[in-house]
Parts: C-alpha cells; structure tokens; sequence
C-alpha cells in the first residue's frame, strides 16, 4: 500500500513539472500555440483633479477672483478651468473676447462659472446704476443745441460746464435789488386851528443820489432804469462724463396723422445723464435751481483728466485782454439806417410818456 501511494505522489510532481515547463516556452516565445493578439488599453478619459477617475470635463470660463457688479471684466478678473461636462450651466461664455464692452450684472464670486446672464452692456436700458463709475453719480442736465455742442456730445464723452452769472447790487437787509423805493411823513394840520392832527405818506420814490451842484444848490439824481447787472463767464464743472443722450426709457411713438401722412421726426433730446462727483452734483443743481445760463464744452478723446485752470471773464478782462479801447462821449452815433434811427426815436419818447416800462423793470 504505501509502495502504491507512492508512486501516485510520484506522478503527480512528473505532471506538474510537464505543464510548468510548458507554460515557460509558451510565455518565452519558445514555440507552440500563438497566443491571440492583445487589443490595445482604452486611455480613460481626463477628470477634473486630474488624476484617472473616467469623469468627462469640459472647459469653461470662471472668475479667478470676486468681480463685483457693475465692475468690468478687466485681465486678470477670469480664466479657463476644465469643469465636469455634467455639470456645466447652460449659456456658459465660450471665450473671454465674449465679456469686452461689459460688466457685471451680479455679483460673481470667486471660482464661479461666467454666463451670459451674469454680462450686460455699458449703459443698457434700466441699468443705469451700472454705468456710473465709482466715487460718481449720475444727474440729468438739459440742453439744447446751443448748450450740448450741436448736439455732438455722445454717451463716453467728457464735457466741462461754462456758466455766466449776473451780479447785482441788493439791500443787505432787505436782499432785494437797489435802489429802494422811500416815503416821506408830512404832518396834516387842522385850517382853523392850526394844530397838527395826523400824518400821511408821501409817494414812493426811488431812492436817489445826493449831489450839491454850483452855488450850494443841492439835487437829488435818480437812476432812469433798473440797475445794469454785471456779467461775469466761467468754467465749473470738469469732466463729467456723459453716460447718456436722453431718457433711459422708450418712450411710446406718436400716433400717425389721421391723413395717412408720414409721421413727424421724433424731437431732438432735451436732457443729458451726466456722471459727477457729490460735490459737483451739488453745483450743478444749485446752477439750474438758479436760472444760471451754462453750456458744454466737450473735450478731445483722451483728455478725460486733464485739469484746466481759467480765470474769470470780465468786461474788465476782455477790454484788458484784447486791447479794447472804451470810446469817447461824444455829441453823435452812427447807426445802420435813417429806419433805425426814427424807431429808436419812437421808442424813446414812448418810454417818456409812459407808454412803455423800461428794460429790467
């Protein structure tokens, strides 16, 4: 018995060895059966951490810092970063040249996707706020063709406002234009007694100037108009920045004329948005609340920070400046016409009797 067990033990490591020593010249090339052909590895595809992981990516654009709204998309501000596809938002931006001419109109924090709706253009309807550069605000301002350069001022453009002002001489007390209007008190007396029983005022007068003539004969001159205001133009307000040429809303069109006529060309624009600091804000609505005469003066393109200093222009000034002589008094005028001359004429004597109130009054 264990003779045959032996052996079988014996057989078994002759198999063994038989097969192992197969195996060796199979995996050596050392003849028999071919081996059929490996197929070639599928890579897997990239993830977002880059390590293998078989996640599908896609690129996008996000902000590589906080981006405040209003503020513009400046280099720097975002970036291409690989995103899984399956989570992409719809409208992603698919290049950065998609952001140049606008800002934010969220909020976009750090790391998040930049889509179209998060982009708006430089002063679109009802987005006015987001027009305005920082440390500014907007204030509306009229014009006219005069006021805006022949209505040449567009939204970027630069302006300085000019004023002319008028200076008058007032009542300090009573801060209202000279000369004062005065009543004299004359006593009233009774006839048969004589005694005095009362008061009564005079008419009023203008308040005129004291002058002793030749012989200590004493006059009094009144003024034959109103005081002449004195003039004085100057520049104020610098570079404003035009945000927009009339409102910021459509305004809906006129109906078209009931006789089937071309409709009327709309109106130019009367109103300017202007981009100032607070202070400057402040002055020019004290120039409109004022009455104050003011027009714009549009400045080159790149001139945006340029600081003018000017000096205020006087009737002194411009005699002085350009050498104007004041002509002498003398006892004729010239004048363009005999026509010119008998309405002048005419005008004077209505003024005398009356017919006519003064300039100024």
């Amino acid at each position: 018995m264990q003779r045959g067990r032996l052996l079988i033990i014996l057989g078994i490591i002759l198999g063994l060895a038989t097969v192992g020593a197969v195996a060796f010249l199979l995996l050596n090339g050392g003849g028999g059966l071919p081996l059929p052909d490996a197929e070639e590895p599928t890579p897997a595809p990239p993830s977002v951490d880059g390590e293998g992981g078989g996640i599908p990516t896609t690129e996008v654009i996000v902000a590589l810092q906080p981006i405040p709204r209003g503020a513009e998309f400046v280099a720097g501000s975002i970036g291409r970063r690989d995103w899984p596809a399956n989570n992409v938002p719809p409208e992603v931006i698919a290049d950065e040249a998609e952001t140049i001419g606008k800002v934010a109109k969220t909020e976009i924090v750090q790391g998040q996707v930049i889509v179209r709706s998060m982009l708006v253009d430089v002063g679109v309807e009802g987005e006015a706020s987001l027009s305005i550069p920082p440390g500014r605000v907007a204030v509306a301002y009229p014009i006219d063709s005069q006021s805006s350069v022949s209505y040449a001022v567009q939204p970027g453009d630069s302006v300085d406002i000019l004023i002319t002002a008028y200076f008058a001489d007032v009542d300090e007390e009573f801060q209202t234009p000279l000369p004062n209007k005065t009543r004299f008190f004359f006593p009233v007396f009774d006839n048969e007694t004589g005694a005095q029983v009362g008061l009564e005022l005079s008419e009023e007068i203008d308040e005129g100037r004291f002058e002793l003539g030749a012989g200590d004969v004493a006059s009094i001159v009144f003024p034959s108009t109103t005081q002449i205001p004195r003039r004085v133009a100057q520049l104020t307000v610098q570079s404003a920045k035009v945000l927009r040429i009339g409102p910021w809303i459509d305004l809906p069109e006129p109906a078209p004329p009931e006789d089937g006529s071309p409709p009327p060309p709309p109106p130019p624009p009367d109103v300017v948005t202007l981009a100032v600091t607070p202070q400057d804000a402040l002055v020019l609505y004290w120039i409109r609340e004022n009455g104050i005469n003011s027009e714009m003066a549009l400045r080159a393109a790149g001139e945006d920070d340029a600081d003018h200093l000017t000096e205020a222009v006087t009737l002194q000034y411009m005699l002085t400046r350009f050498n104007i002589a004041v002509p002498p008094k003398i006892e004729f005028i010239m004048i363009p016409s005999i026509f010119d001359l008998l309405e002048q004429a005419e005008s004077f004597e209505q003024q005398l009797s009356g017919e006519v109130t003064p300039a100024g009054e």
